[in-house]
Parts: C-alpha cells; structure tokens; sequence
C-alpha cells in the first residue's frame, strides 16, 4: 500500500515541479500572475480531457513498435461524418457518441486490415492513409466540415464537469483493458518480446486488429470532444498529423513515468505536464513559434536523460569520487 502510494506521487510529481517552476518563473517576470490562477488550472486540465486520449490512441500502437500518423486524420472525418449526420437527423448527444465510436472504429479498422494485407511499415500505410482521408474530407458535405459547439446539446459533453467524467472512464476502460484481459497481456508481450510472444502461441494479428479496434473506440470519443470545442474543417497536406505530434510529448513522458505505475496514469501525467509547460510558455510571453521549439527540446533532452540515465548516474558517480580523492 505504502509503496503503490510512492509511485503515484512519483508519477505525479513531474507535472507538479513543471507548474511550480513555471508559476514561479512569471511571478519573477512581474505583473498579475494569471498562471496560478483557478482559470489557468482549469484550462490545463480540460485541454488534457481530449489530449490524454488522442495520447492513448497513439501511444497503444506505439507501444507494440508501430508508429501511427492517422490518428488526426480518423478524428477530423470521424468527426465531419457523424456529425454532419447527428445535426441532420437530430440524433442527440447519445446517438452522436454512439456514431462517433462506430465510424472511428471502421476507419482504424480498414487502416489495419490494409497493414496486415500489404505488410509494410506503418509509418507507410499511415501516411498512405492520412492522405486517403484528408481528401475524403474536402470531399464529404462539400467540405463544410461540421461545427458541433454551436449545438449546445450536441457539444455538452466537451464542457466542465463532463469532460473530467469522459476522460476518467476512459483511463479507467484502458487501464482495465492492458491489466485484466488478454488482448491486455498479450499486447504487453508483443512491446516487450514480439517473437517470443508469437512463439508462445500470440496471435499477433489479431492482437494488431483488435489494437486498431480499441484505438478506433477512443479516437470516436477523442473526435467528439473536438468537434465539440471547435470548427473541424476539412485538413490537407499532412496537417491532420499535428493532432499527433501535439499528443507526442505527453506519450514519450507519459510511456517513462507509466513505469511507476500503470499506463493510464503515466499518460494522464504526461498529459497535465505538457499542458502545463505549453500554458506556461504562453503566459510568459514566447511566441508560438519559439514555443514549439522549446517544447521539441525539451521533449528531446527528457528522452535523453530517461533513456541513458544509468550512463548519467555513473558520470555523476565518478565525479562525486574524484571530488572526494
């Protein structure tokens, strides 16, 4: 009990140290410090209601070594389409989260019947993909795309409380998923050894549909709450992928800091950390350019420290002794 409660602190405390520092850095720079205030903490836990599971849905196919780019792409079609049919024929909240869910899941689930046919890397078939539904986009409706927030009943569930309580059955259903079934155990084995895995009579594909089948389910929640905070205009040109390079650092975060506990909360940790280092660059006055490459050295310099971090502790080691000679 008394360990499990140390790594859930330790899992936490990364996000924790980002808003302190950054709460401390704009009260140094003067002036009102909106930072700490209730509506800046707000804003960063509802900005992780959505990324936390677009960081999800990149993250379990990640975790088997497949890297997916057409997350976004899933999200702005799923999202024109049942929208636009939900808005037509006045479907309500329940049916529009019901079309959601099963338009996604069709969309993955033909992106990983179309690996498993060709067997080529994913980065490929992605791509390939992203750009199939980026032009479907232009193409569906006229590309009018769908403005679900004007709907006040449609776009309820993006909004504060419900978006805390979309987001909490979500981990939940993941962290339950990975820990008591075996579509669960057996992905774990694939990331961890996948001919080791396949030998001991894993189905690896099955495992890999039934990966697109659970990504699916979360990218329907995932374009709901989008289309319910913003207009989902047609996308062109790759640009679908920055939903998913958006989500990257909060899952390479997220991946290290699950290994304290589960990959649920590691997500969810990644997620308000780089929330709350995004919100801080934005107070403290850097450009939205600047930002974008600070947090891609960041992202780098913490991949850095995680991943060689014994070869850190013996420099460090060496030196204390040397120090001490």
């Amino acid at each position: 009990m008394k360990k499990g409660i140390v790594n859930i602190i330790k899992t936490f405390l990364f996000p924790v140290v980002i808003w302190l520092f950054f709460a401390v850095l704009v009260q140094l720079k003067g002036g009102n410090n909106i930072y700490v205030s209730m509506a800046s903490i707000q804003d960063i836990f509802q900005s992780s209601s959505l990324n936390v599971i677009i960081a999800i849905a990149v993250a379990l196919p990640l975790f088997g070594g497949r890297w997916d780019f057409a997350p976004g792409a899933t999200m702005v079609v799923t999202g024109i389409i049942a929208g636009n049919i939900a808005v037509n024929n006045q479907l309500g909240i329940l049916g529009l989260a019901a079309l959601s869910m099963v338009v996604a899941i069709l969309l993955s689930l033909f992106e990983g019947s179309i690996y498993l046919l060709f067997r080529v890397p994913t980065m490929i078939v992605s791509l390939g993909v992203v750009m199939l539904y980026e032009a479907a986009s232009g193409l569906l409706y006229d590309g009018s795309g769908i403005r679900l927030f004007m709907y006040e009943e449609l776009s309820i569930l993006a909004r504060q409380p419900y978006c805390y309580l979309i987001m909490a059955i979500v981990l939940v259903v993941f962290w339950a998923l990975m820990k008591y079934t075996k579509f669960g155990f057996d992905t774990k084995s694939l990331g961890n050894n996948a001919l080791l895995a396949v030998n001991n009579g894993v189905n690896e594909k099955k495992n890999i549909l039934l990966t697109y089948l659970v990504v699916g389910m979360f990218l329907g929640v995932a374009a709901l709450l989008n289309a319910s905070k913003a207009v989902v205009a047609p996308e062109a040109n790759l640009s679908s992928t920055n939903l998913v390079f958006g989500a990257m650092g909060a899952v390479l975060v997220g991946l290290y800091l699950a290994s304290y506990t589960n990959m649920s909360l590691g997500l969810l940790s990644g997620t308000l950390a780089m929330s709350a280092l995004s919100k801080g660059l934005t107070v403290y006055g850097m450009p939205s350019s600047l930002n974008n490459i600070i947090l891609g050295i960041f992202i780098a310099v913490f991949m850095g420290c995680t991943t060689n971090r014994e070869v850190i502790r013996r420099f460090f080691g060496r030196s204390l002794q040397r120090k001490r000679i």
